[in-house]
């Protein structure tokens, strides 16, 4: 399984540093008309623009890998498509089916009018996050939001236009088209999913640059798309990540205590000791050491008997190298799987005290720990650049369920070594 690493680093540079243009138009699916003023982007980055008076766009600094390619514009369905660059030759005509309502396949029930002053703040926390830059981090138009509790006791969200987004601690303006929602509130699973387009606050003074470079530097470091990145050329170890298997296994001790009491009628187990001691005489400074061996028997009888109490499974917990649970799909995609869950942990850095604060179990807790389940059994499938395709079939619990919201997010044409 070593290979995929080693095939997908003879790519990578090439990966990161071929670029290319891409151009097209945008019409109507209906009419054929050319549609103006639609938000044209590579999903979570800060590579995008709009269409003009005549529905033509152009996108540049394009990076070699796979992108989902999206456009966007009230009264319109969202168009995503995944793209290969390698792939596209000449033109793009991108064609948008209308919307007359924009909720009506989606809402079945009557909105609740007191929605937001209901539930805004518990949806904020959920989206925005409770992280320390969660106070920092504000959606700018919220009337457009609309949510509420249903009967199933799901709580879904949507809304009619794109979210505008300030995240003044990491310097973006975000522009996020919110396309599923849900809670489930007896399960605890949050489930949502958008198209997000970055545009940059430390553009307008070098001394916001240096201030956001710093503060996306320390959120990077240990992050869901920083572990990503680093898995995809097989470098976990030396980046302080270390993934650990969460399958259970046998009972070792346990099956040893049964075998051991079968054997045994009168229900005593004697632990034969090996005991070595160097002996050197008192009255002879110069002689050679002695080497006394004895043999000790130890009654371990309470020892096993409390093995048989213990379940008949344990934790692995065993260490997984990344090639073993990885494989190469092509030149700048590497996938992952695992039948059992994972645990990854971040060595490099002590756990926020706030996430400390959430619960007794975190307070134990010395670096960030999060679980990977794959509820689908389908591995997910890793670009270069972090992004990952499948977020459905990939379970996410622990530290990065908590910290990998909007406020933290940061876009997948950031690059920590850019200074």
């Amino acid at each position: 399984m070593r290979l995929f690493c080693f095939i997908l680093l003879a790519f990578l540079s090439h990966a990161v540093f071929s670029q290319s243009v891409i151009h097209g138009k945008v019409v109507s699916a209906e009419t054929g008309n050319l549609l103006t003023a639609v938000s044209v982007y590579l999903n979570n980055t800060s590579i995008g623009t709009i269409t003009n008076e005549k529905g033509i766009f152009i996108l540049r600094n394009i990076p070699s890998e796979k992108f989902r390619l999206i456009a966007s514009s009230i009264g319109y369905e969202t168009y995503v498509e995944l793209i290969d660059p390698k792939k596209i030759a000449g033109e793009l005509i991108i064609s948008l089916k209308t919307r007359p309502d924009q909720l009506s396949n989606i809402v079945l029930v009557p909105d609740d009018p007191n929605g937001w002053k209901k539930w805004g703040k518990f949806f904020t926390d959920l989206f925005i996050g409770t992280n320390i830059n969660s106070n920092q981090c504000h959606i700018e138009n919220p009337e457009v939001i609309r949510l509420r509790m249903n009967p199933d006791n799901t709580f879904t969200v949507f809304a009619k236009e794109p979210l505008q987004i300030i995240n003044y601690a990491l310097g973006y303006e975000i522009k996020y088209k919110l396309e599923e929602f849900e809670y489930d509130m007896n399960s605890k699973v949050l489930i949502y999913n958008g198209y997000a387009l970055f545009k940059d606050l430390g553009l307008s003074g070098k001394k916001k640059e240096n201030k956001y470079d710093q503060q996306r530097k320390e959120f990077y470091q240990g992050s869901l798309m920083h572990f990503m990145r680093t898995f995809f050329i097989n470098k976990l170890d030396t980046q302080g990540f270390q993934i650990r298997n969460l399958g259970k296994i046998s009972n070792p001790e346990k099956d040893r205590a049964k075998y051991l009491f079968s054997l045994r009628k009168d229900s005593i187990i004697l632990d034969t000791l090996k005991y070595e001691a160097t002996i050197i005489p008192p009255d002879c400074l110069n002689c050679e050491p002695m080497i006394q061996k004895e043999m000790r028997a130890l009654d371990s009888t309470d020892y096993f008997r409390k093995k048989l109490l213990e379940p008949d499974s344990v934790i692995s917990h065993q260490i997984i190298p990344a090639d073993s649970i990885g494989f190469a799909v092509d030149s700048v995609t590497a996938g992952m799987y695992f039948t059992d869950s994972l645990e990854v942990s971040y060595k490099l850095k002590p756990i926020p005290n706030k996430y400390k604060a959430l619960s007794k179990e975190h307070k134990q807790e010395i670096y960030p720990v999060s679980q990977f389940v794959f509820v689908n059994r389908k591995p997910i499938y890793i670009s270069a650049n972090g992004y990952y395709f499948g977020p459905h079939d990939l379970k996410i619990t622990g530290f990065w369920a908590w910290s990998e919201t909007m406020s933290t997010m940061l876009p997948y044409d950031y690059s920590p070594d850019e200074k």
